[in-house]
């Protein structure tokens, strides 16, 4: 530094007095900043290297090469005509350049003739607005020569000044207008000529695009996906649409996400729309083509229903998470929360992609085989779902177990006790049967819905049986508190024919609800993730003979009512005969229903039921009273209420019988045998099970796994392994007796633990729009109910509906005599009719021995039920104006004569007057038509049977045309009438109609028919007289 010192300049050094040294501040600086500029970089290229771009790069890739695939496929299509239309338009091309010159001077003519043209029409449209004016002077001169008529002569106008202009003004105006459309037809000629010249080309151009019509579009698609194929232009611009920046204008590469307004998910106390991201990589779910691709590029099975807009499920609505579930907003495989199928699968994911699941999101992916589970959020007032098979079989177990009794479930209630009443069980059956079922009820009835309580993996120790069985004794000695059953009573008062009663049992419609099989399967070997421990008494068996036979919504109709082997070993003739007569004195909220069986059809079948014995049940041996454990039973129970001293005394001061009853009420409390089961003094108490309204949201960290580690660790995983062996969580645990599991084993096959699961699963709190939930979208709400009935009815047991069901066929062998299809049910019988044959059945049908019977329905019900099945036709009319038949009209009389051709007598009954064909073709009494069945449905029913009831022996009635009714003979051999209608088939159907709703008679012939039947027996139904039957097909 220079300063002046003493008048001399001098320069002193200064001393830095900095902590760090510049330079290697200065080399700091210089790393950190290169660092950075690395680090912004990194981020740069981190935040544009997203995974779902990858699998759009793949995904173009393979829609190029299936492009080109189609491509090459669709010429090879089109190329014999491809060879035949490009000829031809080289031949019009070479004609259209042979006609060049022409074209070239007709082009030159038509400027011409245009710019004439234009100049014709401006002198028309300007001389018209100079018209006009004189026009409306004119008229002005009129309209004041009218307002001076009365006036004096001189007061009026002397003379019309504009009236010789008006009229030259005319003269000269259609002068213009004729020069004018001289003009344009001369252009519009030249116009034309010059079209025709080109014709030739166009047509033979537009032939080969309609030839090449595919070809162009996959073409033109590869040109827009394939660089290889595009301008270099092209090229260019592909390439900058999607670099960093510039890529939020138009990128090809980009997320591809639909806000779903209805769907919502909660996001911490505020439930929002959900934000669907997953064809982000999922590309190919929409198309078709693809279905053979691997995945995420696979096209969605089933696109008549999911996904297109012309679905009922389109994705801008529903997306993929309403069913699938997952992280929606989720871009990588990771983060959208994917599931894996199996162990395999999820050791493939973790080496693969780094799957881990993601401990924060409670609604992982459902499993690909638990999908259906999604369709009961929108679904849960249709019991019975045809496009969800596992989830309509899994809640159908879920009632036929009585899960639902147990556990509340809001949004699928039960219908009632699965269970018959124990108020008056001395009626029925003794004590000694009654402790022997319930200790193992599998040992008398191998595939009863009945659980298995006892002898379970946690309370089968020499100690526990020792509990359970003074348990069971205590159970029933309570139920039996009135007394023992004293006698069975098999006297002959009861019993009938065994043959007979085999006979009725398999005719008058047992069969749709009940089975008799006797010998069972082993579940044999099964590949699970979770522990099954199988029933040693078995399963039904296949009957196809291979192995045991899988649930399936169709194999779970004929186990409505119980299998009913070994009744003979289990009560007697008397309780059987009064129960088949009328099973609502016994039990008043019974579902099965009355058959209306005569006293010697009841003991017919009474005989043949009660053949069926189960000695080895028999010889079981009897539970007998032990005290000290009872005793000690009730002292457990006290001390969890009372202190011990006080429970000690009032332990003491009980008498036997006192001990036995508190223990019986603790245990049926314990085990929650009311649930299922009317029992005294159990009226008011509710479920013992956890409620499962929404199961199917718990996250599994909620879920107590116990010491069990080898199965899934997730909520289906927990859900399978309860299904399989309820009382495995308490493995290894010290639990006392009183707090153990206590859900009993139902046995369940695994396609049955899978169904139930997703049913399980479907018991969400998902919130969806009010216009995706089905029961708001319907007119009528009571047709849910009626879907209910008929599903818990289980009236597909014997009848198709709704395309499915009628199983009794397999018992009877053929539909012929089998309960009708329901098909168009709903506009086929007229509501007030109806609502009386439900109320009072009788025969509709005479050649059938199965019979329809009454249940035990309310009014309310039996509507419900009929708009059930007007629900499914888009029917909701109840009331309607009786058809009023003229029968002085031609296409009545031609309907009279049609119906004499088609000799409708041979079959059908005209009231109390019996057909003219033997009994296995005799059809519905035809004086029932105008009291039973809607005009508009007889005309359709005529038209084609086969397309309402296929299979159906009604063939339908044949209507001459106008060609055979222009014969000489015509009149002779039709009747003037049918041939005054001229081959009109629709008045030949209206006549016929109309002829139907006139036949008198009596209505009701079940009289009749009984007794034609009782003497005469139904031995047409035997097999080995099928071969006679009148109906041969080329009789028809």
């Amino acid at each position: 530094m220079y300063q002046y010192q003493n008048g001399f300049l001098t320069f002193n050094i200064m001393i830095d007095e900095r902590y760090y040294k510049g330079n290697v501040l200065n080399k700091w600086f210089a790393i950190s900043s290169i660092l950075m500029f690395v680090s912004v970089i990194l981020t740069f290229i981190d935040d544009n290297d997203d995974e779902f771009k990858e699998y759009q790069k793949e995904f173009r890739a393979l829609e190029v090469e299936t492009s080109k695939t189609v491509l090459t496929e669709e010429l090879e299509k089109v190329k014999s005509d491809r060879i035949d239309f490009e000829n031809k338009l080289v031949a019009a091309q070479e004609d259209y350049n042979n006609k060049n010159s022409l074209l070239v001077q007709a082009q030159k003519d038509s400027a011409k003739l245009n710019g004439k043209f234009y100049k014709a029409n401006a002198e028309f449209l300007a001389f018209k607005g100079l018209y006009d004016q004189i026009k409306f002077e004119y008229e002005s001169e009129l309209l004041e020569h009218q307002h001076h008529d009365n006036e004096d002569e001189n007061v009026k106008p002397q003379k019309y000044k504009n009236k010789k202009k008006y009229y030259d003004a005319i003269e000269k105006l259609q002068v213009l207008k004729l020069e004018k459309e001289k003009r344009e037809n001369l252009k519009d000629s030249k116009i034309a000529e010059i079209k025709f010249i080109k014709s030739n080309l166009k047509k033979a151009q537009d032939e080969l695009n309609i030839v090449l019509k595919e070809v162009n579009i996959t073409q033109s698609k590869i040109e827009k996906l394939d660089r290889e194929s595009m301008t270099f232009q092209n090229q260019i611009a592909d390439v900058v649409r999607d670099l960093p920046i510039i890529d939020f204008l138009d990128p090809y590469y980009e997320v591809k996400q639909v806000v779903l307004e209805d769907i919502k998910y909660d996001n911490n106390f505020k439930y929002v729309p959900v934000v669907d991201r997953c064809t982000s990589c999922h590309l190919g779910v929409d198309k078709p083509g693809y279905e053979d691709a691997p995945q995420p590029y696979t096209t969605h099975p089933n696109l008549d229903l999911y996904i297109t807009d012309a679905s009922p499920h389109p994705f801008q609505e529903y997306g993929c998470t309403s069913c699938h579930a997952g992280r929606s907003r989720g871009t990588s495989f990771v983060s959208s929360a994917h599931t894996p199928q199996s162990e395999e699968q999820q050791a493939e994911w973790e080496e693969k992609y780094g799957w881990h699941y993601l401990p924060l999101w409670t609604e992982p992916m459902i499993p690909t085989k638990y999908t259906e589970a999604s369709c009961f959020t929108c679904h849960q007032s249709q019991p019975i779902l045809n496009e969800a098979e596992k989830l309509t079989t899994g809640l159908n177990l879920i009632s036929s177990s009585g899960c639902n009794n147990c556990h509340l479930i809001q949004t699928y209630d039960n219908l009632g006790n699965n269970g018959p009443p124990l108020t008056h069980l001395e009626q029925k059956v003794d004590k000694e049967w009654a402790a022997k079922w319930i200790n193992n009820p599998q040992s008398f009835r191998y595939n009863t819905w009945m659980p298995h309580f006892f002898n379970q993996e946690n309370n089968s120790s020499p100690e526990m049986i020792k509990r359970t069985n003074a348990e069971i004794f205590a159970i029933t000695d309570y139920l039996f508190e009135k007394e023992d059953k004293i006698e069975y009573n098999n006297s002959n008062k009861y019993l009938g024919d065994y043959d007979k009663g085999e006979e009725l049992f398999n005719a008058v419609g047992c069969m749709g609800c009940h089975i008799i099989e006797e010998e069972s399967v082993s579940l044999g070997e099964v590949d699970t993730r979770y522990e099954l421990p199988t029933s040693e008494h078995g399963y039904e068996p296949d009957p196809n003979g291979d192995g045991y036979e899988k649930a399936t919504r169709y194999s779970l109709l004929k186990l409505q009512g119980p299998n009913l082997i070994g009744l003979g070993s289990k009560t007697d003739a008397e309780w059987v005969y009064n129960w088949i007569k009328d099973p609502t004195v016994y039990w008043p909220e019974t579902q099965m229903p009355n058959l209306r069986l005569t006293n010697q059809e009841a003991k017919d079948i009474t005989a043949y039921l009660l053949s069926f014995k189960n000695e080895e049940f028999e010889e079981i041996e009897a539970i007998n009273y032990d005290k000290e454990e009872t005793e000690n039973i009730a002292k457990r129970w006290l001390v969890k209420a009372f202190p011990e001293y006080q429970a000690a005394q009032m332990l003491e001061d009980m008498s036997e019988k006192e001990t036995i009853d508190y223990v019986a009420k603790k245990s049926i409390s314990f085990y929650g045998c009311y649930t299922c089961h009317n029992v005294k003094g159990f009226e008011d108490a509710k479920p013992i099970g956890a409620e499962l309204t929404h199961q199917g949201s718990k996250s599994y960290h909620k879920l107590d796994f116990g010491h069990i580690h080898d199965i899934s660790h997730s909520n289906y995983g927990w859900y399978e392994q309860k299904l399989a062996n309820p009382r495995i969580f308490d493995r290894d645990k010290i639990v006392e007796p009183e707090d153990k599991s206590r859900m009993p084993n139902f046995y369940f096959k695994p396609e049955e633990i899978e169904a139930i699961t997703t049913a399980i699963l479907g018991f969400t709190n998902r919130q969806f729009g009010d216009n995706k939930i089905t029961y708001n979208l319907a007119e009528d709400k009571t047709q849910f109910e009626g879907h209910k009935l008929i599903n818990a009815n289980n009236c597909q047991g014997c009848h198709i509906h709704d395309e499915f069901g009628g199983q009794i066929v397999d018992a009877i062998g053929t539909q012929d005599y089998a309960p009708p299809n329901l098909n168009t049910q709903g506009i086929k019988t007229q509501p007030d009719w109806l609502f009386k044959f439900f109320n009072n059945p009788n025969t509709i049908r005479p050649h059938l021995q199965v019979r329809m019977p009454a249940f035990n329905f309310t009014d309310s019900q039996w509507n419900s039920i009929i708009s059930a099945f007007q629900s499914l036709e888009n029917h909701n009319l109840d009331f309607e104006n009786d058809l009023i038949v003229d029968k002085n009209t031609v296409h009545f009389k031609a309907g009279d004569k049609l119906h004499e051709f088609g000799a409708c007598n041979n079959c059908h009954f005209y009231g109390t007057t019996f057909p003219n064909g033997e009994p296995q073709t005799w059809a519905p009494n035809l004086a029932m038509t105008k009291e039973r069945l809607r005009p508009e449905w007889i005309i359709e029913w005529l038209r084609n049977p086969q397309a309402i009831m296929p299979g159906t022996k009604m063939p339908a009635p044949y209507l001459p045309d106008k060609d055979i009714l222009s014969t000489p003979d015509a009149v002779e051999t039709w009747g003037k009438d049918i041939v005054t209608l001229n081959g009109d088939k629709e008045m030949m159907l209206e006549g016929l109609k109309d002829y139907l709703y006139t036949i008198p008679g009596k209505l009701d012939i079940t009289k009749e028919v009984k007794a034609y039947f009782s003497k005469n027996g139904y031995g047409f139904m035997k097999p080995e007289e099928e071969e006679d039957d009148d109906w041969d097909d080329d009789d028809w």
